[in-house]
């Protein structure tokens, strides 16, 4: 149904970016990323970090759902329906294939939004290929997680607010935001950081494109339909507390006690970042979440472009094939020494991606301050609203990493827990690429073809995500 709504909402908004090459190469890609998706599925891909507990919650729900627990609600009501619907033998490949359905038609919303930012053709090509294809992006499209369901809700929240920015006069808009954002936060807590960011693009573009009365009707209208969703997260937020939970209350270190993982840790690269990209390491085998023995950076940037937990991978022999039995008993999986040395050269390769992603994230989030106020934007209101709302939704995770009892354990620094900002970041590096050839590419035609070797470079790059993931 979600899925539905979001190709509806993007068939009817206004223009058709796409032109039949363009169709052509992206309806290819999204049968890529779906073909890859259902090769993990029948891996068993979708059993995960805290599969046992997600599992156990989803057959008993609602009788032993508290919120004394990670997650709110939506995936245990959700698959509890897949499951009455489906019957207890297959309802985990059900529930991972209605996943990847969601992440392919949010996808599509994405490259919408990536043609309306980027002018060059091979640049956008190319960032299309890259977030459907992005290791972490389809592992955690399929995996039995409540982080499936934020690229979905990231990338309606993202349309329906473009369109807002642009002309703030529409109710079904307005409800639409209301009721995804909503629905948003009873699947993940972290989807209230879109919150701050709408409030503000929102109001800049009230005032900016109405005056009088307008602003005032139109701002009550922002106010009710910000207000819910606000309203759902700190009733939440208030049963958790009640119940000591660990979101408000267990996972968060004693006041003045020195932080576990510090800014210079977050911030700065550290010598043994290097022995990620010589041999991308594995999350158990080789212990990545050692307390500092990497930067934040160093671990995300891996585990961006490596199957770290293993859970694409191919399962050992031995595994029961009985439905009742594979279900209940967790398996270790290991790599191939092709995967290993695919693996190892994708961490290698991909390192252009990441630092682009930076450079990217920093000019555009300045560029976007200007863009919003100014009458002569510097950036596409498209670049604008994405920027803002993954700034949002990256923000509380990476401000919260320093005040946490054990960040590195768990795997606080996992992509999946920020996954769709950093497709966006990732995206940004692309528009960072096509502003620079807008400014200097008539005076240096040598640009146009160094645009077109980066797009074989990033479609090499995607064919090394698949050999592995496949």
């Amino acid at each position: 149904m979600a899925g539905h709504l979001m190709l509806q909402v993007l068939a009817t908004h206004k223009g058709n970016p796409f032109r039949a090459g363009g169709w052509i190469f992206l309806g290819f890609l999204s049968a890529t990323g779906l073909a890859v998706g259902i090769t993990g599925v029948v891996h068993y891909g979708y059993i995960g970090q805290d599969f046992q507990l997600h599992r156990d919650l989803i057959v008993s729900f609602p009788r032993t759902f508290n919120y004394g627990l990670n997650d709110p609600p939506g995936l245990y009501w959700f698959g509890s329906l897949v499951r009455e619907c489906v019957g207890p033998a297959h309802y985990l490949e059900a529930i991972a294939l209605a996943f990847l359905a969601l992440n392919a038609s949010a996808l599509w919303i994405f490259y919408r939004l990536l043609w309306a930012s980027i002018a060059q053709w091979q640049l956008r090509c190319a960032a299309a290929a890259l977030i459907t294809l992005i290791p972490f992006r389809v592992i955690h499209s399929v995996v039995l997680a409540a982080d499936a369901f934020t690229l979905p809700v990231f990338a309606l929240t993202v349309l329906l607010s473009l369109r807002l920015f642009k002309d703030p006069r529409g109710v079904p808009c307005w409800i639409g935001l209301s009721l995804c954002l909503a629905a948003g936060i009873l699947c993940k807590y972290t989807v209230v950081g879109l919150l701050p960011p709408l409030a503000l693009l929102l109001g800049i573009a009230l005032w900016r494109r109405l005056s009088g009365g307008d602003r005032l009707r139109w701002g009550a209208v922002a106010v009710a339909a910000l207000l819910p969703p606000a309203a759902v997260f700190l009733l939440q937020m208030r049963a958790s507390a009640g119940l000591k939970g660990p979101i408000t209350n267990q996972q968060w270190l004693p006041h003045g006690s020195p932080p576990v993982m510090g800014w210079r840790d977050i911030l700065v690269p550290k010598d043994r970042d290097m022995s990620l990209l010589e041999r991308a390491p594995d999350y158990l085998r080789d212990r990545m979440y050692g307390a500092r023995e990497y930067s934040y950076l160093g671990l995300l940037h891996a585990s961006c472009f490596a199957d770290i937990l293993g859970y694409f991978q191919p399962p050992p022999e031995g595994v029961s094939t009985d439905w009742a039995r594979r279900t209940q008993e967790p398996f270790q999986r290991g790599r191939t020494a092709l995967s290993q040395e695919l693996q190892t050269w994708s961490v290698r390769l991909c390192l252009p991606f990441s630092v682009l992603a930076v450079a990217g994230t920093l000019v555009c989030s300045l560029l976007c301050i200007q863009s919003a106020v100014s009458r002569n934007p510097r950036l596409p209101p498209a670049v604008v609203v994405m920027t803002a709302l993954a700034a949002g939704f990256y923000l509380p995770i990476l401000l919260s990493l320093h005040r946490l009892q054990d960040p590195y354990t768990p795997g606080f620094w996992l992509p999946r827990l920020v996954m769709p900002a950093l497709l966006v970041f990732f995206s940004l590096g692309f528009v960072l690429l096509d502003l620079i050839y807008q400014r200097l590419g008539s005076r240096l035609p040598i640009l146009a073809e160094g645009l077109s070797a980066f797009a074989g470079y990033t479609l090499v790059a995607c064919a090394l995500f698949v050999g592995f993931l496949c």
